[in-house]
């Protein structure tokens, strides 16, 4: 078989230009090239195949091939293990090509010959090395039919272009999913895993744009959980942490989904209610904070029963939000000066 490597090239650098591209799947990149390499290299069938550990690979997992065109679940995904096959994967981490032109007796891949090359009349392998790091981390394998084939160097080098084309999207793949636990890491609190002052600050400025632009009331409510130094000093600061959890929780509990809840540190914490009149908040703040009193924490031996006091009001859609947090904090100040465990509006 003749390639034109430079016309191959050419709709393979294209292809390739997609890499970058994350707002598709790692899966719908590896779908699209092996279907572009089964054509090029007029093949019967095409796949890639991922180690499961890098380091101490046990297997392979199949996880893109032209037979079953993404219809797969991932734990549906073929396997192969290390110790059933060790020529193939001793010849895939030495990290050369494995151009196996009569299948059934090259030793790289004669381990397959009962079980099945025989079966799927497959004749002809040309398995190229997937790197990550430089380390041997897969493969793309392409299997043949019919006539025995001797693989041209032109034929290798579009596989081993395709096998490096799989490295980079994977490289790509694991730089991006690093950069959103990253992204939510500086959005997230620790302790509680609600968003933090960061996040509020940044989507209290969207929701203002939006709710200008819709004419809508945006209202907040903040907390502050009351004697929350008696509790520290009284259990200790773990048993501290146990509470903040669990407050958290109880207040996502009592809330919509649309609702946006964040830890604004220590024992403060604070609800931005969008499409929300100060009414609608008063009611909001209300149900939270009869929530809370309700519900005793429980933690070993120690039952503790806490209270919070609200301050809610309306967000000035005109001023910056540090405004508006400035009043709210105003009135949770009211609120502990009438006895605490209250609503208080601004």
């Amino acid at each position: 078989m003749f390639i034109d490597l430079s016309e191959v090239t050419q709709r393979l650098r294209r292809m390739s230009s997609e890499e970058l591209d994350v707002s598709g799947s790692y899966q719908n990149f590896l779908q699209d090239l092996i279907n572009e390499g089964k054509k090029t290299l007029a093949v019967e069938h095409v796949s890639v195949w991922l180690f499961d550990d890098i380091t101490a690979p046990k297997k392979l997992i199949n996880v893109a091939s032209t037979q079953w065109q993404n219809d797969l679940s991932a734990d549906e995904y073929p396997q192969l293990l290390c110790e059933e096959f060790p020529n193939y994967f001793k010849a895939i981490a030495s990290g050369i090509s494995i151009d196996a032109h009569n299948a059934a007796s090259d030793p790289r891949t004669s381990e397959f010959k009962d079980g099945y090359l025989d079966v799927h009349n497959i004749t002809t392998m040309l398995d190229t090395v997937i790197f990550k790091n430089g380390i041997p981390h897969g493969v793309v394998c392409f299997e043949g039919t019919g006539e025995q084939r001797s693989w041209q160097s032109a034929e290798i080098a579009y596989a081993e272009m395709m096998a490096d084309c799989c490295s980079r999207r994977l490289l790509v793949n694991d730089l991006w999913s690093l950069q959103k636990q990253l992204t939510k890491m500086a959005f997230q609190d620790a302790l509680t895993g609600l968003k933090n002052r960061r996040y509020l600050m940044d989507y209290a400025h969207r929701e203002i744009s939006r709710h200008i632009r819709l004419g809508q009331q945006l209202s907040v409510v903040m907390l502050d959980i009351d004697h929350f130094k008696q509790i520290n000093d009284s259990y200790g600061h773990e048993i501290g942490d146990i509470v903040l959890k669990a407050f958290s929780q109880q207040c996502v509990q009592a809330l919509r989904t649309e609702d946006c809840l964040c830890r604004l540190g220590g024992e403060e914490f604070i609800v931005l209610l969008p499409n929300t009149s100060v009414e609608g908040a008063v009611e909001v703040a209300e149900r939270l904070r009869k929530n809370v009193e309700k519900n005793i924490i429980e933690s070993g031996t120690h039952h503790i029963q806490v209270t919070v006091s609200c301050g809610v009001g309306e967000v000035n859609l005109a001023k910056p939000f540090s405004q508006s947090l400035k009043e709210a904090d105003h009135a949770v100040y009211d609120a502990k000066a009438k006895g605490r465990n209250c609503v208080v509006v601004y």
